[in-house]
């Protein structure tokens, strides 16, 4: 060979390894080389800004990769065999396309602005156990996206940080048929990519995304191509297109993220939801429909209906909205292709009722008896009206002016001294009038302040000057309240008629025994009640209660009335649980009166219509006999003693 021949040889070789040395220089460095330090669970290394930075490669992951036949030096270009920490950031996008699309995605302008919350394709894919899309164990496949999606956008500081318009999508599209057609294999089914996109997806106001408005239906509609059909056939279809942004979409009926099957009770379609719902977020929106000359009180009028009281009453298989106007190819009910023209509705009442004639379309369908140009309805309603209000109003009358004779002739005859027994002072009585009259001041404003938008509010309390004389007469009354409980007690601890009262008022055992053989007479285990004292159980009860739901109101109510000195030793956080004993402390007591003490006083069988001791003092001797037997007793054996005494004096 001669040295021509070597020199062109030569040349040959070098020209054709050169293009292959950054590839053998790539693979200078052996897996097994890093894996000996990157292999060990604890590795790790101090980053220039201090932080500390596990550097753990899980080998069987690594080679089960998309990258595991590539090695390490496949991205790792400027890796060596001791090289130091903080190598160059992997670029996807010397092997991958798609990273041009993640750059204009809102993913990919975060980081390129340098925010900490987004690490690039790592986030999605993982890093070194990436796996293809189609295996189960990929971090992107459709049954794992929402866990991997889910790391950020179920972040609540993540959202708020950056101003996402869901909180948690994750959770909500888990309880969807999407997701639950996934878990049971369908690998068709939607899952977060397969509407956002992946790595070209845009925020919902950019009109190129998948998401904007006007494009939901289309995004859909690769799934549903006959649902889209159907829609953009439809009213609400065509509206959207001409730009009117009112229009509804699939999301707007079907839901974003939580979407159901209309067979589940929870599905925003199903047949219950959409009357009580669904449809009726837009088309009982006065404001709304208004806008476009549309017709509100279609949903008073169906619940009105046969249909929507079956409906409320629970049936699956009732009609509903869509059974009338269909679900997706909705048409105005002038257009002939409507299900609900007045042509086409003999067919339509008939998928449900078997032979339907014409006189099923006679008529207009959503009718309330006080629509206007109801003559008929409104003729039956106008007499029945007056009917019912004569006949009940006569009744009324009839019944009031009876009880009033029988009240009054009971009120005078406890009013007398022939007959009766002063069960109570004048002293008592005029307090107890006086705690009632604050009691019903204290109630009455009390639930004014706390439930200002109530009818009966607006018409009591009207107004600015309303607003200042709830709190005000809550006040005074709250004043006269705590006066007559210091009077109470200064009559039951300071005199001697106060205190025989108060021992007769103490609670002890017998008064449980009383309680249980009272219960036991009530419900035929005994043919004769307990005998009571001056006080049962039952005004005992009633009178403690009395006096605990007393001193809780006041503590808490002068706590809230005077806050600015409550708020200089204690925390907000007790006045608001205050505030709340407060509240529901009300609502026990209202009650109490209501169910226990209006009971006894007025309902009560031996009692009706009054019980007039409370303004009288005085009881009649027979229901002194039969409601204090040993009171009566004890007072009867006084009566006769004194007589006695008397006429051996005589």
């Amino acid at each position: 060979m001669n040295i021509v021949t070597s020199w062109r040889r030569g040349l040959l070789c070098a020209a054709l390894f050169l293009p292959v040395l950054p590839a053998l220089q790539a693979r200078a460095v052996e897996d097994a080389e890093c894996l000996f330090c990157h292999g060990d669970v604890n590795f790790s290394a101090t980053m220039a800004d201090g932080t500390v930075r596990h550097l753990y490669v899980d080998e069987e992951a690594f080679g089960a990769s998309v990258h595991g036949k590539e090695g390490c030096a496949s991205c790792h270009a400027d890796a060596e065999a001791d090289h130091k920490p903080g190598l160059k950031k992997v670029n996807c996008g010397d092997c991958h396309e798609e990273s041009d699309a993640y750059a204009k995605s809102p993913h990919g302008i975060l980081l390129s602005e340098g925010s900490a919350d987004v690490n690039g394709c790592s986030d999605c894919h993982g890093d070194h156990d990436i796996r293809a899309i189609a295996d189960p164990l990929s971090h992107v496949s459709k049954a794992n996206q929402p866990k991997t999606c889910g790391k950020c956008h179920t972040n609540p500081n993540l959202v708020k940080d950056h101003l996402i318009s869901v909180a948690n999508p994750s959770d909500s599209y888990l309880k969807s048929g999407h997701a639950h057609a996934i878990a049971t294999g369908n690998n068709d089914a939607a899952a977060c990519t397969s509407c956002h996109g992946s790595h070209e997806l845009l925020p919902s106001d950019d009109p190129a995304s998948t998401v904007y408005r006007k494009n939901v239906s289309k995004t859909c509609g690769k799934c549903h191509p006959k649902a889209l059909e159907q829609y953009e056939q439809s009213i609400h279809g065509r509206a959207l297109a001409a730009g009117i942004k009112d229009a509804p979409t699939c999301a707007d009926c079907h839901g974003e993220h939580d979407i159901e099957g209309p067979k589940l009770r929870e599905s925003q379609v199903n047949a219950r939801r959409q009357a009580v719902d669904t449809c009726t977020k837009c088309h009982d929106n006065e404001k709304l429909m208004s806008r476009y000359g549309v017709v509100t009180g279609r949903q008073a009028s169906y619940m009105d209906s046969y249909h929507g009281l079956a409906s409320a009453g629970g049936s699956e298989v009732v009609a509903s909205c869509a059974s009338c106007h269909e679900n997706h190819l909705i048409l105005a009910m002038d257009d002939p292709a409507s299900s609900v023209h007045k042509a086409n509705l003999t067919k339509t009442c008939g998928k449900c009722h078997e032979n339907a004639t014409e006189n099923f379309a006679q008529g207009k369908v959503h009718i309330m008896p006080t629509d206007p140009g109801q003559k008929a309805l409104g003729i039956v309603r106008i007499l029945y009206m007056l009917l019912i209000a004569g006949v009940i109003g006569g009744m009324v009358f009839h019944n009031t002016l009876s009880m009033a004779r029988k009240a009054m002739t009971k009120f005078w005859t406890e009013m007398g001294d022939v007959g009766t027994y002063r069960r109570f002072t004048r002293g008592m009585t005029i307090g107890h009038l006086i705690l009632t009259l604050s009691f019903t001041a204290l109630a009455v404003s009390g639930f004014a302040l706390r439930y200002p938008e109530a009818w009966w509010v607006k018409l009591l309390f009207h107004g600015e000057r309303g607003l200042a004389a709830r709190g005000l007469v809550h006040r005074e009354a709250a004043l006269v309240l705590v006066g007559i409980a210091l009077v109470n007690a200064w009559f039951l601890v300071f005199t001697a008629a106060g205190r025989k009262e108060l021992w007769m008022l103490m609670m002890g055992i017998g008064d449980i025994r009383d309680m249980f053989l009272n219960m036991a007479y009530m419900v035929g285990l005994r043919k004769h009640p307990p005998l009571f004292d001056r006080y049962s159980y039952i005004e005992k009860f009633e009178y403690w209660g009395m006096w605990w739901g007393t001193l809780l109101m006041i503590l808490t109510g002068f706590s809230m009335w005077f806050v600015n000195v409550f708020l200089q030793y204690l925390p907000k956080v007790a006045l608001d649980v205050i505030a709340l004993v407060h509240f529901y402390e009300a609502w026990l007591a209202v009650l109490t009166i209501i169910v226990w003490h209006l009971y006894y006083m007025i309902f009560d069988p031996h009692t009706y219509p009054m019980n007039w001791s409370w303004i009288t003092g005085r009881i009649t001797v027979e229901d002194f006999k039969e409601r204090h037997p040993l009171e009566y007793a004890r007072e009867s054996g006084k009566t006769e003693k004194g007589d006695a005494e008397t006429g051996a004096d005589d």
